[in-house]
């Protein structure tokens, strides 16, 4: 539940990192672009080197860049579910000036006892954390909101596409997020 005081709103959301939609999506266009980029270097470097091309040479590259997105992928698995334990926390607050996230370097601890989850989740309050990335994002940036309720995700979105994506743990948090955000936006 946010916490609302007269500067705005905050509060705490768990945020699934190798079972989140969102992220899992990045990912996946990451691994795309690097599969065709080996792909290219290789058939390049091929035809730079022999001057041709066969069809066995693109079907090697192929393979070395499926292996590649394959070690990416198993690098991936491991720190989003053995280092990250499928987790981070993010502190929001939304206030008169803009819209704040800190990824806090912490181990949340979850308020259910589900591992695999999809959607943002709640998570006690970190006793201890060091912050890791801090993003803000001023109200004059922000043209519009992209409402994504089943994953209870808000993505402030400028002129230079998504600014930022909010987490909200519930559906309360989310529907005081988004009014919060719509007035400013508004305003």
């Amino acid at each position: 539940m946010p916490s609302r005081s007269r500067d705005g709103l905050r509060w705490t959301a768990g945020v699934p990192v190798g079972t989140n939609p969102l992220i899992l999506l990045d990912f996946l266009t990451i691994e795309a672009v690097v599969f065709l980029l080996a792909w290219l270097i290789l058939l390049a470097a091929q035809f730079y080197f022999d001057g041709f091309v066969h069809l066995s040479h693109v079907r090697g590259a192929a393979v070395i860049g499926l292996d590649l997105c394959l070690l990416c992928a198993v690098f991936y698995v491991v720190v989003a579910f053995v280092v990250l334990r499928n987790r981070y926390a993010a502190a929001y607050r939304f206030d008169e000036n803009g819209a704040r996230c800190e990824n806090l370097r912490c181990f949340p601890r979850a308020l259910g006892n589900a591992f695999l989850r999809f959607r943002p989740f709640e998570v006690e309050p970190p006793q201890s954390w060091s912050k890791s990335v801090e993003k803000q994002v001023s109200w004059a940036d922000v043209s519009e909101t992209a409402e994504l309720p089943s994953l209870r995700v808000l993505l402030l979105k400028g002129r230079r596409g998504t600014l930022m994506r909010v987490y909200c743990p519930d559906a309360e948090t989310y529907a005081a997020a988004l009014r919060f955000a719509c007035e400013k936006i508004s305003a």
